[in-house]
């Protein structure tokens, strides 16, 4: 893996980037202080790195005592590539948590995945050999073909901020549906960490059903916490509106499993 060192510079946060095993450029961004974790944040599909909810919840795990790093997804921000839809992706979240432990000499590493994100981080879970302490998955998808958005026009404004529809990923529009994936639901009994799963119940885009079904088959130690608040939120915009809900479980299970 060819990779350049994360930016040795003290203020937050310093830029870094890795190359992946096919080459391709993944950049992130450390948010450091010092821990023997390092929190790797890996956002969900149209969400890059700068977007103001990964800076807040970087803070957030800042402020609990951790290092945090948020990557740009492959096909997003200043990553190289076409997003694949957890079919490379695992790659390069694994050469972004090897860059971290080769420049910083962290012990352990928690994945937090958010949305799409949360089923690359249970395949980096399953397919890589890192010394991972924990996984956190907020809203993961666990089958993109079950995926069936429920899209009510008059409420859309609540979900989908016009700065975030100008920023479009790198993708194939054609065939979406139809190019070869990996399943989370598939990876998840191969990951032998402990698990915490958050969703609000009757999430607009990915259904609490997938968080469900990846409880099903995931091994103990897991939690499942399914938050029952009006709003369908998905993923991060669950902590605009529960964050006294949310944040307490995010923090209990940091504290019990991920070494400060």
């Amino acid at each position: 893996m060819s990779s350049s060192a994360v930016s040795q510079d003290t203020s937050e946060p310093a830029t870094g980037s890795t190359r992946s095993f096919d080459g391709t450029k993944i950049a992130f961004d450390l948010f450091h202080r010092p821990s023997r974790s390092v929190v790797v944040v890996v956002p969900g599909f149209w969400r890059t790195r700068r977007h103001p909810a990964m800076q807040r919840f970087a803070s957030f795990v800042n402020a609990a005592g951790y290092a945090a790093a948020v990557c740009d997804l492959r096909g997003h921000g200043d990553s190289e590539g076409i997003f694949g839809f957890n079919l490379s992706e695992h790659q390069d979240t694994a050469a972004v948590c090897e860059e971290l432990l080769r420049s910083r000499s962290y012990e352990s590493i928690t994945l937090v995945g958010l949305s799409y994100g949360g089923a690359i981080a249970i395949s980096t879970a399953a397919r890589h050999k890192l010394p991972l302490a924990s996984l956190l998955l907020i809203s993961p998808v666990a089958d993109f073909s079950t995926i069936s958005p429920r899209i009510n026009l008059f409420t859309l404004h609540r979900h989908i901020a016009l700065g975030q529809a100008l920023q479009r990923p790198r993708f194939e529009w054609r065939g979406v549906r139809s190019s070869p994936k990996l399943r989370a639901i598939d990876d998840v009994a191969d990951v032998h960490v402990p698990i915490c799963l958050v969703h609000v119940k009757n999430d607009w885009l990915i259904d609490h059903s997938h968080s469900l079904a990846l409880y099903e088959r995931a091994n103990e130690p897991k939690e499942l916490h399914v938050i029952d608040i009006p709003g369908n939120y998905h993923a991060d915009r669950m902590f605009n509106v529960a964050a006294d809900r949310v944040d307490p479980i995010i923090s209990a299970f940091l504290e019990c499993y991920s070494p400060k």
